[in-house]
């Protein structure tokens, strides 16, 4: 079986889905309102990932991964269990109307975007594919030990590891080369070898498990499938299975534990106390995930808790957000522009404040005083913090700009993103910003991800290979030529 990697949708089979999926909830009495923004929030994303040139250009990426997310997923599934697609929402009505504008400014900023980026990108054609092998292991061990050999300057390394740690995909970039020249190199037979295998666990464990971090979680897993579909490689049965089984058990058990555990993480938690707290979460996983719905009950779009699926929609969340905003609470754009302002470097700006709107969000729409919880906060698209922020200026004029501007350099820069391991790589953080990242998340690709981007090609280019020849050794020795036989007169 070879997973799609879909560089454009046929619009006709778009159409009859949209037109069946409107039919269903009609019998499921979904108000007409509702369906008919459905379906066109369906046909307008189905046109601008088309448009954008597929999964193949960040621009298209975006627009998959917020349109399947925030929005398709959820409306999907809810039609599946029965239930009116706008039933257990507060303004259901504003909601799919911002939702239908959203898609339509972002399908606008797409078409625009396009005369102004490069048909190219800067960053294709840099790292040879003979040095693809010791790129990875070179990406993969200082990834991991440079954050240790950091803190051992105590006080005075802080700043250089805030600075570092910002820049640090080195890891994930390992596994994605390292997938890439596996499956490369052993003609499409095999996609993963002890250094990817050992990185993924590194990474899942440490920065999953012990730092409760669902994209921790995730991470490792998405690595490997991106170029695995970028490539066409062939999955067995057993791998789809697995693939399944791993999903589930993340978003049922390892999401709800990342979220709940969060509550007793803080900056002076150390890593003995991190562990301890591990030790006791997962050894009763389904106590974990009850008692993380027990917190979570007012982000529900079902009638019922669904779980994995629960994690999979963004409608009941942006819902809440778009209800409040509706009541007359208007953000203002200071978001925007703090997400901006903290592109400084810590060493120019040292006691640069720092944000978590999603908490703050979070803090409105329940009424709870920050002061008296600060554990848990919620992820919202940029649909909804756009209209929280400006209410319709926001959505139709703020967004598309600010998407534009994404757009643009995110497709200069990587051009074909399957064509490196860094536009791929790219694609990952494109995964996770678009349906949660919110609004703020954007300016924070276009920044701090650019810059991260840009560190990890140069250094995977120009430097990993000379650290693998520390760690593996020197390279055997290329026999010289045969010398050329001079013909007999």
């Amino acid at each position: 079986m070879r997973i799609p990697f879909p560089e454009r949708i046929p619009l006709n089979r778009v159409a009859i889905f949209a037109v069946v999926l409107f039919m269903i909830q009609s019998m499921e009495h979904t108000a007409l309102y509702f369906s008919a923004g459905c379906a066109a929030f369906i046909m307008i994303a189905a046109f601008a990932f088309n448009m954008a040139g597929g999964l193949t250009r960040a621009s298209g990426a975006y627009v998959f991964f917020y349109s399947t997310l925030v929005v398709i997923l959820g409306v999907c599934y809810k039609a599946y269990l029965g239930e009116p697609a706008q039933s257990n929402l507060l303004d259901p009505h504003t909601t799919i109307e911002a939702y239908v504008g959203s898609i339509a400014a972002m399908l606008a900023a797409v078409i625009v975007s396009r005369r102004f980026s490069r048909k190219s990108g800067l960053l294709q054609n840099v790292l040879k594919e003979s040095e693809m092998y010791r790129s990875a292991i070179g990406c993969i061990v200082f990834g991991a030990a440079a954050p240790f050999l950091i803190s051992l300057l105590g006080e005075s390394g802080a700043k250089l590891a805030t600075g570092f740690a910002q820049l640090n995909q080195l890891i994930p970039l390992g596994i994605i080369i390292g997938v890439m020249y596996q499956i490369r190199r052993s003609g499409g037979s095999r996609s993963i070898n002890v250094p990817i295998l050992l990185a993924a666990v590194y990474f899942f464990v440490y920065y999953g498990i012990i730092n409760f971090s669902k994209q921790g979680m995730l991470t490792p897993m998405v690595c490997w499938l991106i170029p695995v579909c970028a490539l066409r490689y062939r999955l067995s049965a057993l791998q789809v299975f697995s693939c399944l089984l791993t999903a589930f058990i993340v978003f049922h058990y390892l999401v709800p534990y990342s979220q709940y555990g969060r509550r007793f993480n803080g900056p002076n938690i150390s890593l003995s106390q991190k562990i301890a707290t591990t030790t006791q979460l997962l050894e009763h996983p389904e106590e974990t995930r009850q008692k993380f719905e027990e917190v979570t009950d007012y982000t529900t779009y079902y009638n019922k808790p669904q779980g994995f699926w629960d994690r999979l929609q963004f409608v009941s969340v942006d819902d809440g957000l778009i209800n409040l905003t509706d009541q007359g609470r208007v953000f203002g754009l200071l978001p925007l522009a703090l997400a901006a302002e903290n592109a400084v470097p810590h060493v120019l700006w040292p006691n640069k404040p720092k944000t978590n709107f999603g908490n703050v969000y979070m803090h409105e729409i329940t009424g709870i005083a920050e002061d008296e919880e600060t554990g848990v906060g919620i992820a919202f698209s940029p649909t909804s913090e756009a209209y929280h922020m400006a209410t319709w200026t926001g959505v139709l004029v703020v967004a598309p700009l600010v998407w534009f501007l994404l757009f643009v350099v995110f497709d200069s820069l990587f051009g074909d993103l399957r064509a490196t391991p860094w536009g791929l790589l790219a694609l990952t953080m494109i995964s996770h910003a678009a349906p949660e990242g919110a609004l703020t998340g954007v300016i924070y690709l276009v920044t701090f991800g650019t810059e991260a981007l840009l560190f990890c090609a140069l250094f995977a280019t120009w430097v990993a290979p000379a650290f693998a020849d520390v760690v593996l050794g020197p390279r055997p020795a290329v026999p010289a030529p045969l010398p050329a036989q001079i013909p007999q007169t």
